[in-house]
């Protein structure tokens, strides 16, 4: 019995550590193409990633990939293309230390989506991806909107504040000795930033 139930608690620890499969060819959006897979959902939308392209990759580091980025509202069943990603795009703004908006067609890389509107609001997310194998840049898109609001950040979403909706966003910056620390910030869906903390711990 004690056997069984640690072979159980095995297999359930080994599957929970397993990246989420790509569910390529069970789409059913009209619109939508058949090998986009679901990264993000909740009762009015379904966000789909499609992969269209893959860079020239780094020997030993993944390639990093050209996707598109679509949007179903559940009641239409209807897809609808909102972009595709650049890998080469100009990312000089990503170094500003505040929120900018740049074109939608700019953003380089995504490989994670959150959908931060609300139940009946038009759909806005918050998208992130990584194209230099160090740095996540973390984008605001209205799907309404051919701009997208580029966060001064780098090490993406840590999560959100419960009583304000929030985006909680995570950096880092150096020591002049040496050696990371870690920067956290939060901001609303605009991109403003309403608070900061440095977390230093060392003199």
């Amino acid at each position: 019995m004690k056997r069984s139930v640690l072979l159980t608690f095995i297999v359930l620890l080994v599957c929970g550590c397993q990246p989420a499969r790509k569910e390529e060819g069970m789409v059913k959006d009209e619109g939508v193409p058949s090998t986009a897979y679901v990264v993000a959902e909740n009762e009015d939308y379904k966000v789909f990633l499609n992969d269209e392209a893959i860079a020239d990759s780094i020997e030993g580091l993944p390639a990093i990939k050209q996707v598109s980025l679509w949007v179903c509202k559940n009641a239409e069943r209807e897809g609808k293309k909102v972009l595709t990603t650049h890998i080469h795009a100009n990312g000089s703004w990503s170094s500003m230390d505040h929120a900018v908006k740049v074109p939608r067609d700019s953003i380089p890389a995504i490989h994670k989506a959150v959908i931060l509107s609300w139940h009946d609001e038009p759909l806005k997310l918050l998208v992130e991806g990584c194209s230099d194998y160090r740095n996540v840049q973390s984008f605001i898109i209205n799907a309404e909107s051919d701009s997208a609001i580029c966060l001064p950040t780098n090490s993406g979403l840590v999560g959100m504040s419960k009583e304000e909706g929030l985006l909680i966003m995570q950096s880092y910056d150096y020591y002049q000795d040496g050696g990371r620390y870690n920067v956290i910030e939060a901001f609303d869906e605009e991109g403003h930033r309403i608070s900061s903390m440095e977390a230093i711990i060392k003199n």
